[in-house]
């Protein structure tokens, strides 16, 4: 995929898609993020002060990829998941500096009660939606959709 050029708080940034598998060739990882979908295939997204996301964050030191994902969607959502597979990641260059964000899949195992996220003590807001719904909640422009795209054929995999 082309590189594509947006907007982040004022700082001119590229990135572009690449689907792999494997997160070892990707370094400094920055992002952790997932698509996480019920067992009947609703996905899980959180509102935070910058509106509706996917649910992840910043890997803690020595903090797998895994790790992380699992940890990050326990904060913000109070979600348990299981299996999980990275999908890809995006390649961005910001600042004359280039880092990767992964993105994975994940099935919820288990939906707990909303508490605050313990790294913000914020209470998150989060959603359960059809498929057909992601591209109007998380506008991520042409990287989302193939993302999800590629979410959408993978996660047939995990079961």
């Amino acid at each position: 995929m082309e590189f594509e050029t947006w907007n982040y708080k004022g700082r001119e940034v590229k990135s572009r898609w690449i689907s792999s598998k494997d997160y070892k060739k990707f370094k400094p990882i920055t992002q952790v993020y997932g698509i996480c979908f019920t067992k009947d295939k609703k996905v899980l997204i959180v509102k935070d002060l910058d509106g509706w996301k996917l649910p992840g964050g910043t890997p803690e030191k020595n903090e797998i990829p895994e790790e992380t994902l699992k940890r990050e969607v326990y904060e913000e959502a109070s979600v348990v998941i299981g299996k999980s597979l990275m999908i890809g990641c995006q390649d961005v260059e910001m600042d004359g500096k280039v880092f990767y964000q992964l993105r994975f899949i994940a099935i919820i195992d288990k939906v707990e009660t909303l508490k605050p996220d313990i790294s913000t003590d914020r209470l998150m807001k989060r959603k359960f939606i059809d498929k057909g719904e992601f591209n109007d909640f998380i506008k991520w422009g042409k990287i989302g959709k193939e993302m999800f795209k590629e979410a959408c054929k993978m996660v047939k995999t995990l079961k």
